[in-house]
């Protein structure tokens, strides 16, 4: 069985949400846009540990833009699919099918004013909730289901050192008891013999003896022999019944315990040990399906151990277990995988989720955009907006010239994306599912003759990425397609700068050296290399007279340097100087959209 689909209306953060759902979530977004929330509305429906008293929620959960004289409805409906092949899952779930679809099982929740209540709604008793499948109103969901299809939460404030020394909340408790119920009697009274029998080895040394008879003697004259407590000195209770109770999780060989674990230590035991609880209750068939939600699980991990624990998490394929996940941590997001991912992002006044569950892009381009993910480029999953440049000198210059333009991209949640060439498309469809606003910062890159420039074509692609992803967007007939190919450089850019592509008139260097003041910064960083007589020469020509670059020759020059080094020595020297007016352009468009 897998989650198919959520849907979550007039719920604290959330508006309307419809969203498809893969076999593992991880839920990105910034601080409180809703991801505790959203949580919490599938424990509505599926945790068995909530009570009713939760259950019954209060006016203040409803989404703050309901008009309440319409008498709105808090409502979650989850989805589920593929679950033929469990004849028990089958069984259980067969009576709460939807019926247009036979192969999709609806859980939901709903919390409404009374029916009986037909004016406004003043106070919480006016209200009720129902929990019910297959859409219908009457198909109450049992306590059978829940128990069989269950939800655990390890909410972000979690004390996992307390959790595992526990032993009643300790994950390990079923497990040893599981264990413990397989062992003979009698091989257990042995195990208590030599256990009494060490114990009195330990309290018989005189220094210990005496210590026990001071301390018990010493309870007995507070208490009196009416209340004495019989107090001893021990490392264990030998009782067979209670032995295994002493039985714990220690680290280092044995030699400490988990109270001296390291927080980051504690919450990979911790979630190891769910883990294996999990298995155990799915063969012990008290499950058939398990949804472990965890709340910022890198919390105390550094990068390396995040990438190992949640690379080996998401290489299970259990179709009896999923996981839901919060994150804020790029070094996560870049190690799940992309189909996973639920962007949440605040829009006004209300939460809007993005799932790439179903992103339509080929294994080769999903391939591409994971390879893409690297820690230092994931950040892309939790920005407001993304400017796409195609190389290293963009990258390292766009942040500068923003500055001159007095935007701080940082404080603007706005990434610039290197995407080392001029394959932007992949990219753009995942910006695009992710309904994060984008813009494109490329070259011309003319041909000699009379063959089209080459960003053309490109410009042309990326759009047809857009709207690929996104149906609002209007696609481009054959007409806008040959006017395309026969507009004049100054058509295209117009059109094209409205929607947020923006490209220069050759390429960015040549476009660095054609404007004002920049220009001479450049020319002047050449000079500096000290380059030969010909060369020299022509960098004088050039500072004389910029009209008489020559783009083939000045390209090999940077080439000789370094875009990486030239950009570097640039972003040194360009402080109150206004960047070339097509970024100028495109760093204010993105500013303005998100």
């Amino acid at each position: 069985m897998r989650l198919q689909n959520l849907i979550i209306s007039n719920f604290r953060n959330y508006e309307f949400i419809n969203i498809p759902l893969s076999s593992n979530i991880v839920l990105l977004g910034e601080n409180r846009v809703g991801k505790s929330n959203l949580l919490f509305a599938m424990r509505l429906v599926l945790d068995q540990t909530l009570p009713d008293s939760v259950r019954q929620l209060k006016i203040s959960d409803f989404w703050d833009g309901c008009d309440f004289s319409k008498k709105p409805q808090i409502e979650v409906h989850i989805d589920f699919t593929d679950f033929a092949d469990d004849p028990a899952l089958t069984a259980l779930l067969t009576d709460y099918r939807v019926a247009h679809d036979h192969n999709t099982v609806r859980l939901s929740y709903v919390f409404r004013c009374k029916p009986e209540i037909t004016g406004l709604a003043t106070s919480i008793e006016d209200y009720e909730f129902i929990i019910y499948g297959g859409g219908v109103e009457t198909k109450s969901i049992n306590s059978q289901v829940r128990r069989r299809i269950s939800l655990d939460l390890m909410d972000a404030l979690r004390d996992a050192e307390n959790q595992l020394g526990s032993w009643r909340n300790s994950p390990l408790r079923p497990l040893i008891e599981n264990a413990m119920a397989s062992i003979d009697s009698t091989e257990l009274a042995k195990v208590s013999a030599d256990l009494e029998s060490a114990n009195t080895k330990i309290v018989e040394q005189p220094q210990i003896k005496s210590l026990d008879d001071a301390l018990s003697n010493g309870i007995l004259s507070l208490s009196g022999k009416g209340h004495d407590l019989k107090t001893s000195l021990r490392f264990s209770n030998a009782d067979p019944l209670r032995l295994f109770r002493s039985l714990g999780m220690y680290i280092d060989g044995g030699k400490r315990s988990i109270s001296e674990a390291s927080l980051g230590s504690a919450n990979v035991m911790l979630m190891a040990l769910k883990l294996a609880e999990f298995a155990w209750r799915k063969e012990k068939n008290e499950r058939n399906y398990s949804l472990l939600c965890i709340e910022e699980p890198e919390a105390h991990l550094h990068p390396q151990l995040q990438r190992t624990v949640f690379k080996n998490i998401f290489k299970e394929k259990d179709p009896a277990q999923a996981l839901i996940i919060t994150s804020h941590s790029p070094t996560l997001a870049a190690t799940v995988p992309l189909r996973s991912i639920v962007n949440l992002r605040l829009c006004g006044s209300t939460t809007k989720a993005f799932s790439l569950a179903n992103l339509p892009i080929s294994d080769d381009e999903k391939d591409d955009i994971e390879r893409y993910l690297i820690a230092t480029r994931s950040e892309i999953l939790f920005s407001k907006g993304v400017i796409f440049v195609e190389g290293d000198a963009e990258e390292a210059l766009v942040p500068s010239f923003a500055d001159q333009l007095g935007y701080d991209l940082d404080g603007l949640g706005i990434t610039v994306c290197n995407v080392a060439g001029v394959n932007f498309n992949p990219y753009i469809k995942l910006v695009t599912g992710l309904g994060l606003p984008f813009t494109v910062i490329t070259d011309w890159d003319p041909l000699d003759g009379t063959k089209p420039a080459l960003g053309k074509a490109r410009t042309v692609s990326i759009w047809d990425a857009v709207c690929e992803i996104n149906p609002d967007r209007k696609k481009l007939t054959p007409d806008n397609r040959i006017w395309c190919e026969n507009a004049t450089f100054k058509e295209f850019i117009q059109s094209w700068n409205k929607v947020g592509i923006f490209l220069n008139d050759e390429t960015f260097e040549v476009a660095i050296a054609k404007t004002p003041k920049l220009g001479n910064i450049l020319l002047d960083i050449l000079e500096e290399q000290g380059f030969g007589p010909t060369r020299t020469k022509r960098i004088a020509e050039w500072k004389a007279d910029v009209s008489k670059i020559d783009s083939t020759q000045l390209l090999a020059m940077i080439k000789d340097i370094g875009k990486g080094r030239l950009s570097g020595k640039l972003r040194k020297k360009i402080s109150d100087i206004q960047p070339p007016a097509y970024i100028h352009d495109a760093i204010e468009f993105i500013v303005k959209n998100v």
